[in-house]
């Protein structure tokens, strides 16, 4: 029982919530890069948040399944037809043996989630069933999913009445006051800069006072060489006040890497586990599920935070999505 692909999309790999404790070995974490989305997909068919799921770049998969099961889709709208019917986002239906599921481009947003109930029959690498698509490790054969691909349903868990979208209604968050200002539901759209909230490290020091000028106060538009790694900025460059090089040391998901172009990367969770760059800060996690679905030539801002400040938001954040997923 399980889906066989049709169509593999773009860029279609299996994820989790990632790789943890192996950065010293030499492998990155890998795992969703919206974590909100991917926790939603996972919570509308029953599943616990880390289960594995498919994450989706760009223009999504088509497969055919082969067995019962109950799905949904989140994050970017991808267009899903069921058996050439139009499926709603952000909400579970439930699929029988021969029905085939097709989606296209993203309309709004850059990555979507599929789950599936009871999970993904995918086995766990160092911890993790992440593809971390660097070292070929994990997901499905440490690949992205290619035409003919099958993957197996282990487990359905019986649906759990009384929760949205788990009935195949809409999913309508309660208590939507406490999430606004969030803006968790909808994924991002380029009509306005995308506010970065950056918490600056002893490394800024090495940039002079006009490069930090520079960074926070200009704006800048994602690369369209923007992969899992990182997210590339076009923009004015950011001046160092010595040389742009450092002795390697470890990066942290969201450190902002400059290096000597003066063009700032965001790094994510594909990244190279130490690089040898001056970093200016690190986006909070809260934005890089925002920047995750930012597409090329999508506009930025940096705004600078205090690290409290910042572990506020991460507190507040939290409590909603388990007040949301409960």
């Amino acid at each position: 029982m399980g889906m066989t692909v049709i169509d593999p999309g773009f860029l279609t790999t299996v994820q989790d919530q990632g790789r943890r404790g192996c950065m010293d070995r030499g492998f990155s974490p890998a795992g969703a890069l919206d974590g909100f989305s991917f926790r939603l997909a996972n919570f509308l068919v029953g599943n616990p948040p880390e289960e594995a799921a498919l994450e989706i770049s760009l223009r999504g998969p088509s497969m055919v399944f082969d067995g019962a099961g109950r799905i949904a889709l989140t994050g970017a709208e991808i267009q899903p037809l069921l058996n050439g019917k139009p499926l709603a986002m952000n909400r579970s239906a439930a699929v029988t043996a021969g029905d085939i599921l097709y989606t296209s481009f993203a309309l709004r947003g850059l990555r979507s989630y599929f789950a599936v109930a009871g999970g993904l029959d995918i086995a766990a690498v160092l911890g993790s069933r992440s593809t971390n698509l660097k070292a070929r490790l994990g997901g499905f054969m440490g690949r992205k999913l290619e035409s003919q691909d099958h993957i197996g349903f282990p487990r359905i868990p019986p649906a759990k009445p009384g929760v949205p979208g788990r009935e195949g209604g809409s999913f309508a968050p309660p208590r939507k006051g406490i999430l606004k200002g969030l803006g968790l539901i909808r994924p991002y759209t380029p009509e306005a800069p995308l506010i970065l909230r950056v918490v600056a490290g002893r490394q800024a020091r090495l940039f002079t006072p006009l490069g930090l000028r520079t960074f926070y106060g200009s704006l800048y538009t994602v690369g369209n060489d923007s992969d899992r790694m990182g997210i590339r900025l076009e923009g004015p460059t950011v001046a160092f006040a010595g040389e742009a090089d450092i002795v390697s040391d470890g990066i942290a998901l969201g450190a902002v890497q400059v290096p000597g172009s003066g063009k700032p990367i965001v790094l994510l969770h594909d990244r190279q586990t130490t690089g040898g760059y001056a970093k200016i800060g690190a986006v909070i996690t809260r934005d890089l599920w925002l920047l995750a679905q930012a597409p090329g030539g999508s506009a930025v801002r940096f705004k600078r935070i205090d690290p409290r400040r910042a572990e506020n938001i991460y507190i507040k954040t939290e409590k909603a999505i388990k007040l949301l997923m409960t």
